[in-house]
């Protein structure tokens, strides 16, 4: 079964080099790897199910983040 991505690939991509070149003075990156936003997706996924897994089983609504 093929999952969809959690993140929107355009606006992390965006975002990853908009910081580069607003932060990292003399280094302006034009591409974002495949591989990147693979790993940034997984390391969302893994926060997302870390909350869920040891959040307070009380209530009705997921509020607390790790």
């Amino acid at each position: 079964m093929h999952e969809e991505y959690m993140i929107n690939m355009k606006h992390c991509r965006n975002m990853a080099l908009r910081i580069a070149r607003d932060k990292r003075t003399g280094w302006s990156p034009e591409r974002v790897s495949k591989e990147y936003l693979d790993k940034l997706d997984a390391k969302v996924r893994a926060i997302i199910i870390k909350s869920v897994m040891s959040h307070r089983s009380v209530g009705k609504t997921i509020k607390d983040l790790i």
